[in-house]
């Protein structure tokens, strides 16, 4: 029998792993030794935990430290380094890849895959196509390296793929970091959430082969170098704290005209609106040239 667990802080968002029970079997307890924990865990997709790449399947959990650490807490911890964004740990746990051993002082377990299983069926969470970060940028604090990321939504229904991965593209170009509301971010697993754990979606970078529908959305890349503001400025209702800036050329404008413009309006001393055709955006810092919004630049403080 299947029950799927969730973390207290996402609840339900995250169908990255379900608990598997048997409830037939008991765990094989030692004196001494290790105790293997009944049932499996099922990893619903590829994923890893730090440089440990676990292939979706099922798992066997394995208590290294009997009688101090129990198989449910193992399990749930498992679960919540599945969930972890980056690798890094908290609570003075590491990882061993080697060993797929999860270990602290006095505590430990380590994963093995199982036996084969009857095939879980793919969850309606898990985005089948991948979002490109073309060059590594951040949101606020947050940091999103290039390469290909995982888009997981928190909950089925209430928001699709595709959304997902427009509000993630938006939420990179973000000037400032500071999400619109409802909108706030967990950065240790990654949770985009519009004002409940249970709305919104998670990125983690992508494990395992590429699907063969290929990718979803794509962030673009930025222009080579960086433009510095050599004091406080500000353009119209942007402000521009003294400091490096990334430039992103979109449309028909090219690097080096978005650099002569962005340069021309710090110059000019632009407090109010914009010569036509060009108009802003303040909180992507995104400069529009024309109709619609094909065409322009975005600049952001470079970290």
């Amino acid at each position: 029998m299947t029950r799927e667990r969730t973390r207290t802080l996402v609840a339900f968002a995250l169908a990255a792993t379900t608990w598997a029970c048997a409830s037939a079997s008991s765990a094989t307890a030692q004196t001494t030794g290790a105790t293997t924990c009944p049932g499996t865990f099922q990893v619903l997709h590829n994923d890893s935990v730090g440089t440990l790449y676990l292939p979706a399947g099922a798992y066997s959990v394995v208590v290294l430290t009997p009688g101090t650490l129990s198989c449910s807490d193992a399990s749930e911890l498992f679960r919540e380094f599945l969930e972890d964004y980056d690798g890094r740990l908290t609570g003075g746990w590491r990882v061993d890849a080697g060993a797929k051993s999860f270990t602290r002082r006095g505590q430990g377990f380590r994963v093995t895959a199982a036996s084969p299983t009857p095939p879980t069926p793919p969850s309606r969470r898990v985005c089948p196509s991948y979002f490109t970060v073309v060059q590594t940028d951040h949101i606020g604090s947050f940091t999103v390296r290039k390469g290909r990321y995982r888009v997981t939504l928190l909950s089925v229904g209430r928001m699709t793929c595709s959304q997902a991965s427009v509000f993630l593209a938006q939420f990179l170009q973000d000037f400032d970091g500071v999400l619109p509301r409802p909108w706030f971010l967990d950065p240790s697993t990654g949770s985009f959430m519009r004002g409940s754990r249970y709305v919104g979606f998670r990125i983690k970078p992508w494990s395992g082969p590429l699907p063969p529908n290929g990718g979803g959305g794509r962030h673009p890349a930025k222009c080579p170098g960086t433009f510095r503001v050599v004091h406080d400025d500000r353009i119209g209702r942007l402000r521009l704290p003294a400091g490096p800036y990334g430039i992103t050329a979109f449309g028909n404008v090219s690097c080096a005209q978005a650099s002569t413009q962005f340069t021309s309006f710090l110059a000019n001393n632009f407090t109010g609106a914009l010569p036509r055709p060009w108009r802003l955006r303040v909180t992507s810092g995104t400069f529009l040239r024309g109709r619609g919004s094909a065409n322009g630049f975005r600049v952001k403080p470079a970290r």
